[in-house]
């Protein structure tokens, strides 16, 4: 007998791919600026590139994995012009335990140069056959080079397909996590549980006008040992964690949706218009409108 529900991590695992995209990119190429909710996984096969995440540079070759978290902004940096190209796969997806995502809770590092050739062979092999597998599925959905379609309904069969996409994303991924284990700690962050628990609320409520006398009453603590709680666990504070969610969440209705501003603000959980737009230029260093231009129906990963 086998009951793996009595299993709690079983339970609060959560993981879903959300693209796949193989890119070969020359020397003049750069990918401004972005974040995205999503954690993002590149595995490159050739060239060499700069990147910039969250501020810190980095050297990325072939045979590195790079593993960008939620929320975190990077930017691809121009090459040398005598260099090969770039070529890599970009996997974005939601990897969560409970409302808290598996990049941070193993501290999956930004990039890692794997030794073990082989095992990153077949990698790259799996990598490749979830690509054609999910462009079959987007092929017989007829939403191929359709980038701003939105498919609301599937039938019985196209949901099979989809069920048997995910399925060998929870292989890749098995897989990926396998070759990383070396690279890991023993055990992931130790997360107090009130934190975990105020996380998901917030996420679930991020519409709402949230303040944090809200949030300590959530908790039944001060708002002191909250802040303190919040900063010991995930290094930055409740405010800074919300205001990381509403503009995650107004970026994915800019992109994805056709929203005006004033509905976006409102479902992302800002004061107003006024103040979505000031907060989203100072954190994104991009107005709204021009994001949406930017972005609209497009993911660079």
């Amino acid at each position: 007998m086998a009951i793996l529900s009595r299993i709690k991590f079983v339970e609060d695992l959560f993981m879903q791919i959300a693209w796949v995209i193989e890119h070969t990119v020359n020397a003049e190429t750069e990918f401004t600026r972005a974040s995205y909710e999503k954690t993002i996984i590149w595995v490159v096969m050739t060239g060499r590139r700069r990147i910039e995440v969250n501020g810190s540079l980095y050297e990325v070759q072939a045979g590195d994995i790079v593993v960008i978290p939620p929320l975190t902004p990077r930017t691809l940096l121009p090459g040398d012009p005598a260099s090969v190209p770039f070529h890599f796969y970009t996997i974005g997806c939601d990897l969560k335990i409970g409302p808290l995502h598996v990049a941070e809770l193993y501290k999956l590092p930004l990039v890692t140069s794997i030794k073990d050739s082989v095992n990153f062979r077949n990698l790259i092999n799996l990598t490749s056959m979830l690509l054609t597998q999910s462009l079959d599925m987007i092929k017989e959905l007829q939403a191929l080079d359709q980038p701003e379609l939105v498919i609301s309904k599937v039938n019985t069969y196209e949901t099979a397909g989809l069920l048997a996409v995910n399925a060998s994303f929870h292989l890749w991924f098995s897989r990926f996590f396998e070759m990383m284990l070396c690279y890991l700690p023993g055990e992931p962050q130790d997360i107090d549980p009130r934190i975990s628990k105020l996380c998901a609320y917030m996420q679930k409520n991020v519409d709402r006008k949230l303040t944090l006398p809200d949030l300590a009453q959530y908790l039944y603590i001060s708002e002191s040992h909250l802040r303190l709680l919040f900063r010991k666990t995930l290094g930055i504070s409740p405010s800074t964690y919300l205001r990381q969610l509403r503009l995650q969440r107004a970026k994915e209705l800019l992109v994805n949706t056709s929203y005006s501003l004033k509905e976006i603000a409102e479902l992302s959980g800002f004061e107003s218009l006024n103040h979505f737009s000031r907060v989203f230029s100072t954190y994104e260093s991009v107005p709204a409108l021009q994001y949406r231009k930017r972005y609209y129906g497009n993911m660079q990963g």
